[in-house]
């Protein structure tokens, strides 16, 4: 079985590229693993606040996490889920060839993290040995 490209490769501005994994993975799997966990500052993971992760108006990769505690009146459902977010579930990473840490889940987090002050956040580290536990197959062997 091979790994399913991510759906939205095509759409994925060129920002993102190196950051969105591209292959399309499944949240349940990566939660359900047993991962070590570190305690990370917020300045280390704060550049993810400026790339545009979220969707407007249904078209993806519109609008930043910055942009949004910027405007929470404008991007009022993004808002709303960061103000929901539970801090006491660590985000999960992954950390890239370059060692940088990448988040791959936990953005709404992370925000809520940043915008209420917090110096640092609990992130799971995914290897990338891992990758395939975590992915979804194209069924095609």
């Amino acid at each position: 079985m091979s790994r399913a490209p991510f759906p939205l490769l095509d759409q994925l501005p060129a920002q993102l590229h190196g950051i969105i994994l591209d292959f399309h993975w499944d949240a349940d799997r990566l939660h359900a693993l047993a991962l070590p966990t570190s305690v990370v500052p917020i300045a280390d993971l704060d550049w993810h606040l400026a790339l545009p992760f979220w969707a407007v108006d249904g078209e993806p990769f519109r609008v930043s996490p910055a942009e949004v505690a910027t405007d929470p009146v404008t991007h009022r459902q993004q808002w709303e889920r960061t103000q929901a977010a539970d801090l006491g579930f660590a985000l999960d990473g992954y950390r890239r060839s370059d060692g940088r840490l990448v988040i791959l889940d936990g953005i709404h987090r992370l925000l809520k993290a940043s915008v209420t002050g917090r110096s640092s956040i609990s992130v799971r580290v995914l290897p990338d040995h891992l990758f395939d536990a975590i992915a979804v197959t194209d069924g095609l062997g």
